[in-house]
């Protein structure tokens, strides 16, 4: 029996740490090559390369990589784990510019890294973008999550989203110190809401802003199960893209505890479309 081959674009994060525990589970045979933005050797990879961001220069360097190492182009599954984008204001009022730049990160190098290397299955990461909370201060990630669910119903034999609940990242803190600039000079109403209940909080932000995501998920799903809910953590991510190499779904949705699958697009406002 041959080796089956994975690339993971980032590696040593939240995503690409569970992606990885989920692949040595379900086939332990695997070769895992995974880049990441530092020096440092990704844990529990076969192979690291190094000093890879997502931009658009991403596929040719990984091609240059995968030369130097003697690596075949065919790989099992692409699963792509980079999330960086202009956040802190209402997904609506994204511009043009915006949108692009996050997009360049987001959602363009992986669809470029699918047409070269061709993947049995390619894999993103999304989230909960149209609750009222990330409506009011997901910026262009909001629209970058939106395209990536579009992306994958165009082909969803070849293609899954894994939809996780809001888990402490590198991202989530970036997104959190954003916003917190951004609520001291803002108008929109969510926000104004959201600033005065941290200033009554006592929290340090970051423990706030994951707080008050926890709520809103909480609220906006608790009705549908039995069971209570709890926030999202590695485990859950890891049982997410489990699911998400075995189904035919096109997007596996983790929340703490619960998972489910979805067969169509979110209910979302009308004005999404306009992107």
């Amino acid at each position: 029996m041959g080796q089956n081959q994975y690339l993971i674009i980032g590696g040593s994060g939240e995503a690409g740490q569970s992606a990885i525990q989920a692949i040595r589970t379900t086939d332990p045979n695997a070769f895992i090559i995974t880049s990441t933005t530092t020096n440092e050797p990704v844990s529990n990879a076969n192979l690291t390369l190094f000093g890879k961001r997502a931009e658009p220069g991403l596929t040719n360097s990984i091609l240059d990589d995968f030369g130097k190492h003697g690596r075949p182009k065919q790989i099992k599954a692409l699963i792509y784990t980079p999330a960086l984008g202009e956040v802190g204001f209402p997904i609506e009022e994204s511009t043009n510019e915006q949108i692009k730049s996050t997009l360049g990160i987001c959602l363009d190098p992986m669809v470029r890294l699918e047409t070269v290397f061709g993947p049995e299955m390619t894999i993103a990461y999304s989230a909960f973008y149209w609750l009222s909370h990330t409506l009011a201060f997901y910026g262009s990630m909001g629209i970058a999550k939106y395209k990536a669910d579009l992306w994958a119903f165009e082909n969803p034999s070849k293609r899954r989203i894994v939809r996780a609940g809001t888990f402490f990242s590198k991202s989530v803190r970036g997104i959190s110190i954003v916003l917190q600039r951004t609520m001291k000079k803002t108008n929109h109403p969510d926000l104004l809401k959201l600033k005065t209940k941290f200033e009554s909080s006592n929290e340090k932000f970051m423990d706030f802003f994951l707080s008050y995501a926890w709520e809103h998920e909480k609220e906006s799903f608790q009705s549908q199960f039995n069971t209570p809910y709890r926030p999202t953590v590695r485990e859950d991510l890891t049982r997410g893209l489990t699911k998400a190499l075995e189904t035919k779904s096109p997007i596996v949705t983790v929340l703490g505890g619960w998972t489910w699958e979805e067969l169509e697009m979110p209910k979302l406002p009308n004005w999404f479309q306009q992107f």
